[in-house]
């Protein structure tokens, strides 16, 4: 789901962006991102209550989820901070570079995640899932090649935008991940929407002030939408705009999912997969009108050794946890050996000096 969803999602975005349909200083789809996810949790929890009521367990019951303070607290209201920094930076890079440039060097989150994630929750690797690593890094090595011997001037300005963007992600799913094993986690619902809540007031905020406030109204999204609506269609404006709100809902969904299996380095290896596929789309359906979304050959590699580490990452993964699991098994079962001998072998000798006793006084 998150990688169909997913690929759907930004390139409807990209399709928005490229029909222009108010300026680019409204910074529309970080106000639409994150109205669609606000919206998608709302409805998922309404639904969720209604079901519970209808079971009988909705009325009556009350909430054993503990309110989260000190740390974890901290960290919920530093999600939406991570959360927003990560997508108005990427989307600039976007706007600046190019979607193909930006899906490219954003690999650049799992190293970046690999190593935060050991610095700050002590993450261990195994020897499978760094090679793994190793085999991504690669397909982003021979198309970061390609780019840097293109006859065109490498884009210092996006590349760092990317990086950034990249350093926000990360901290995003490494708060995720921390929030899950705490004491009392919140559920995936709630973190959603703390960041889309607290990204849609923030967006709210800068279009009043820059847009609303300056007077920019009608040259910013009146009069762009209008003719983009009048070349485009108004039925296909609306399923555009709608097929985008819905899939981005269930994006995140999905973001929530994948933490929650295998962390935030899992969530880093699935959108470098799907930005395999996003590339591979967008050379078909955008390459017409725009030269930096063809693939070469040398793309072609990348996305295939990026979808192959990917899938090897994932089968560590699942390889780590069962080694794990049977370990916890093995330990357990050693602790309760030596206790369930002790407690038999005093009861049997308290039973040996009581019968010696006993035959003491009958003598």
């Amino acid at each position: 789901m998150f990688l169909c969803a997913g690929a759907y999602y930004f390139l409807s975005a990209q399709m928005i962006i490229n029909k222009t349909f108010v300026a680019p200083e409204v910074r529309q789809m970080v106000g639409v991102m994150t109205c669609s996810d606000t919206v998608f949790c709302v409805v998922n929890g309404w639904v969720r209550d209604n079901r519970s009521s209808a079971r009988g367990k909705g009325k009556g019951n009350k909430s054993t989820h503990k309110p989260l303070t000190g740390r974890p607290k901290l960290a919920l209201y530093l999600l939406p901070v991570f959360d927003l920094f990560g997508l108005v930076i990427a989307f600039e890079a976007i706007r600046v570079a190019g979607s193909g440039f930006h899906q490219t060097v954003g690999g650049a989150s799992i190293p970046i995640g690999t190593v935060l994630n050991v610095i700050l929750l002590r993450t261990k690797f195994s020897n499978e899932q760094l090679c793994a690593i190793g085999v991504v890094m690669a397909g982003l090595a021979v198309k970061c090649q390609s780019l840097m011997q293109s006859s065109e001037p490498f884009p210092v300005d996006a590349f760092a935008l990317v990086i950034a963007s990249c350093f926000g992600y990360a901290m995003r799913g490494i708060t995720m991940e921390y929030l899950t094993t705490c004491k009392s986690p919140p559920t995936g619902d709630r973190m959603t929407l703390q960041m889309s809540g607290c990204g849609f007031f923030a967006w709210l905020a800068y279009f009043l002030v820059a847009v609303v406030g300056r007077g920019k109204v009608d040259a910013f999204v009146v009069n762009p939408f209008r003719a983009a609506v009048a070349s485009y269609g108004t039925l296909n404006t609306f399923l555009l705009y709608m097929t985008h709100a819905v899939s981005r809902g269930l994006t995140s969904k999905g973001v929530m999912g994948i933490v929650k299996a295998g962390g935030s380095t899992a969530l880093s290896l699935a959108q470098v997969t799907r930005a395999s596929v996003i590339v591979v789309m967008s050379s078909l359906l955008f390459c017409g009108s725009d030269s930096r979304q063809c693939l070469d050959l040398n793309g072609v590699i990348s996305a295939a050794l990026v979808v192959v580490g990917g899938a090897a990452f994932a089968v560590a993964k699942s390889r780590a946890k069962l080694g794990n699991v049977k370990k916890k098994k093995t330990s357990a079962a050693v602790k309760k050996t030596p206790k369930n001998t002790g407690k038999s072998t005093g009861s049997s000798r308290s039973t040996a000096t009581v019968t010696q006793r006993r035959s003491a006084r009958n003598s």
